[in-house]
């Protein structure tokens, strides 16, 4: 019997990396990894041509406000509303995000990941608050290069720091 239950137990263990494959191959993960470390980068410190660089032309982006972009000159005056405006303008904004597992790759030129972020925002007032958000993203293999087709992001607008 117990043997019995050791085996069960082994063969569950050995589920979760059979059920974990990941399609594509380990260069296409690797730089799906770096268009997101260069999203992350470019949101963080503001950089309009890194991304111009790794957004697909035409894009979709939906961010944590709910505003949604597919011209890159109304994103970036977006962004940059946020530092200028008169009500909760933000002095700095400092973002990590992590991909939940690797990206499923279909047919060897579009990928869809998903993860989650943490986002540290100052406010121009002194406030600060962290964010816990989620994101999904499409990208598509443009020649050699990985870029951002869609990119939706979001927040539990129900519990969260701005609430409280």
């Amino acid at each position: 019997m117990m043997r019995a239950l050791s085996g069960v137990f082994l063969a569950l263990l050995m589920i979760p990396p059979a059920l974990a494959q990941t399609t594509g191959t380990p260069a296409d993960h690797e730089a799906l990894s770096r268009l997101k470390a260069d999203a992350v980068a470019a949101v963080n410190q503001r950089d309009y041509t890194v991304a111009q660089r790794i957004l697909h032309r035409p894009f979709m982006a939906t961010l944590i406000t709910q505003d949604s972009f597919s011209d890159f000159d109304a994103l970036k005056d977006y962004f940059e509303s946020l530092y200028t405006r008169d009500f909760n303008r933000i002095a700095r904004i400092a973002m990590t995000a992590e991909a939940d597992e690797y990206s499923q790759i279909y047919q060897g030129t579009f990928a869809l990941t998903k993860g989650s972020t943490k986002e540290h925002y100052e406010l121009a007032s002194g406030q600060t608050f962290d964010v816990a958000g989620r994101w999904t993203a499409v990208s598509m293999k443009d020649g050699a290069d990985w870029k951002l087709l869609a990119v939706h992001t979001g927040t539990n607008f129900l519990d969260n720091p701005v609430l409280h």
